[in-house]
């Protein structure tokens, strides 16, 4: 029986040409190709930004780091979906709050979404309450004390299977709650919603270039202005590519894209 493998991606000569022509330039890391990279693909999207990273994963925490997500915080996104979606929430010293899907699309439900918003009575999550008290469409991991809506400050919608989120109805109610957008398009390239590329819609996107995906090579991209600078500073210990040095107490994590 010969082996099935996981992911077979489809490279040739001019794959390895290129490989070959990065190690002898010397750029490992954030070189002209990255550059390249993140230029043809925000134009591809229609994107101001592109920051290519070495995950989605990176890509994910990044984002939410720049949404100012931390500890207190809580984070809606959906139980279907891998776990990155959900641990990068917590990697931040925030949690998320599951809010189950629509049956038909498996993709979060943007009617219980408001409704994880709109509560009368506060509920808590912690240990056998979260069964009793938290209603069937939201469960979170591990706050001790009541669920309000002030506690919310971000979205993860999962653009699952290649095919795109209500991103109309959730983008109204991020607005009409102050909140953050942040889409994880792992599955979605290309993919859009009413006309619109996903990578134009919410606050930061970010897509996976992981073996099994449509491209296979790590990154995100961003539409706004404090989201592409704030990423791009936190990618490299928060050394700036445009400035030497490193900028004073501003926290980073290395998360170049090897290219």
């Amino acid at each position: 029986m010969s082996f099935l493998p996981f992911a077979l991606p489809e490279t040739g000569e001019e794959e390895i040409a290129e490989v070959a022509d990065t190690i002898r330039s010397g750029w490992l890391t954030t070189g002209p190709k990255v550059a390249r990279f993140e230029a043809e693909f925000a134009e591809y999207v229609g994107a101001r930004y592109a920051l290519a990273v070495n995950s989605a994963t990176a890509g994910l925490y990044l984002a939410l780091e720049a949404a100012g997500i931390g500890p207190g915080d809580l984070v809606l996104t959906t139980p279907y979906t891998f776990t990155a979606s959900a641990e990068v929430i917590r990697y931040l010293g925030a949690d998320p709050v599951f809010v189950d899907i629509d049956p038909v699309t498996f993709n979060i439900n943007a009617d219980l979404v408001e409704k994880c918003l709109t509560q009368r009575e506060g509920v808590k999550a912690g240990g056998r309450e979260i069964e009793n008290r938290m209603p069937p469409h939201a469960l979170t991991t591990s706050r001790s004390h009541a669920l309000t809506a002030k506690d919310v400050k971000a979205i993860i919608p999962v653009h699952f299977g290649g095919q795109a989120c209500e991103m109309g109805q959730l983008m109204e109610i991020a607005r009409k709650y102050g909140l953050k957008v942040v889409e994880d398009a792992a599955h979605a390239l290309p993919c859009t919603c009413s006309g619109k590329n996903i990578g134009t819609i919410g606050d930061a996107t970010v897509f996976s270039f992981y073996v099994t995906k449509t491209l296979a090579t790590g990154g995100r991209r961003h539409d706004h202005d404090g989201f592409g600078r704030d990423g791009q500073t936190h990618q490299g210990h928060a050394a700036s590519r445009d400035q030497p040095g490193y900028l004073g107490p501003v926290y980073g994590h290395k998360t170049q894209l090897v290219l």
